[in-house]
C-alpha cells in the first residue's frame, strides 16, 4: 500500500495536540475514549473530537488503559511502577502490587485484571500478572515472555504480545502452555483488539503498519503507511462508536490520535458485553 491510504479506510484525525499518547480505550457509558499522556496525563475524547484534561499524575508516563465494569480506568505507569484505579472523582489510588514495567491491562472473564510487565526488549524477561479485585497479585506466565505488550481476550484464552520475538502467543487462562500462534517479521507488534468476525488486529509500532490476522486466513496486512504523515508509531487500538464501526489507533511518537474504517465492527470487550445490554 502506498504512503496515501486507500479511500476505503475513510482516515480521519479524531484530535491533536496529545502528548505523545501510547494507549487507547473505549467507554460506551461515556461514549468517549479514554488516553494517556507521556507526562501523566488522562485526557477523555469525546467523539467530536473536544478533549478534557481528566488528571495528571505525577512522575507518570502512562501507556495501555482498561475500563473496569465499576466505570472506573485503570491505568499502566511504568514511570511509578504502578497501576493506577481513577475513580469516577478522578482520584488515582494504587492497584496491586507495584510491577518493574506495566504496560498493558485487560480484564478477564475471572474478573481479574490482567497487566503486562514488560521487561527487557533484548532478553525474554517480561511477564504477565493477574490482580485479583483486593489487589492480591499474581504471576499467570507459564515462560518468559520476550517483550510483552498488548493484551486481548477471546473466551477464556488470553492472548499477548511478545514484541521482540515478533509475534502475538495464547495460553488458556485456566491453565497451559503460553504458545506462539502468529509469528511475524521484521516489526515491532504492540496493540490487540478483536472485531466481532473474530479477526484479531495487530498495530506495530515500528513500521508503521496495521495487520488482521485469521485462525483460517493467516495475516493480512490493512495499513503499510511508510511516510509516518498519516499514521505515525500506532501502538494501542481500540474499536470505538455506538456501533463500533472505527478503529482508533494511538501514536506514541505523535500527538494525534486517527480513525480508521476496518470494514468490520468491532467485538465489544467481553466482560462488559452483559452489563451494557
Amino acid at each position: 500500500m502506498s504512503a496515501i491510504l486507500a479511500s476505503e479506510l475513510d482516515y480521519r484525525v479524531l484530535v491533536r495536540g496529545l502528548d505523545h499518547v501510547e494507549g487507547v480505550c473505549w467507554d460506551p457509558r461515556r461514549r468517549c475514549v479514554w488516553a494517556g499522556g507521556e507526562a501523566g496525563q488522562i485526557y477523555r475524547i469525546e467523539l467530536d473530537g473536544s478533549v478534557t484534561l481528566e488528571l495528571t499524575i505525577t512522575g507518570g508516563a502512562l501507556l495501555g488503559l482498561a475500563l473496569g465494569l465499576e466505570g472506573d480506568l485503570y491505568v499502566c505507569d511504568p514511570g511509578n511502577e504502578q497501576i493506577w484505579r481513577v475513580d469516577e472523582t478522578k482520584t488515582a489510588r494504587a492497584f496491586g502490587e507495584p510491577l518493574a514495567y506495566p504496560n498493558y491491562p485487560a480484564f478477564g472473564p475471572d474478573g481479574r485484571l490482567y497487566v503486562s510487565d514488560s521487561g527487557s526488549f533484548f532478553e525474554a524477561t517480561g511477564r504477565v500478572v493477574a490482580i485479583d479485585p483486593n489487589g492480591v497479585t499474581h504471576d499467570v506466565s507459564p515462560r518468559p515472555i520476550a517483550f510483552a505488550n498488548g493484551l486481548a481476550f477471546s473466551g477464556d484464552t488470553l492472548w499477548v504480545v511478545e514484541s521482540s520475538a515478533p509475534g502475538v502467543s495464547a495460553m488458556d487462562i485456566h491453565g497451559g502452555p503460553l504458545e506462539m500462534v502468529v509469528e511475524m517479521e521484521r516489526c515491532v507488534p504492540d496493540g490487540l483488539a478483536f472485531d466481532a468476525e473474530g479477526g484479531l488486529w495487530i498495530s506495530c509500532y515500528q513500521p508503521n503498519q496495521i495487520w488482521r490476522w485469521t485462525h483460517d486466513r493467516g495475516l493480512h496486512l490493512v495499513v503499510d503507511e511508510w511516510s509516518g504523515e498519516q499514521i505515525l508509531t500506532p501502538t494501542n487500538v481500540a474499536f470505538i462508536g455506538d456501533d463500533l464501526g472505527r478503529l482508533a489507533l494511538a501514536s506514541l511518537c505523535g500527538h494525534d490520535v486517527t480513525t480508521i474504517n476496518p470494514g468490520v465492527r468491532g467485538a465489544l470487550v467481553q466482560y462488559l458485553e452483559e452489563e451494557i445490554r
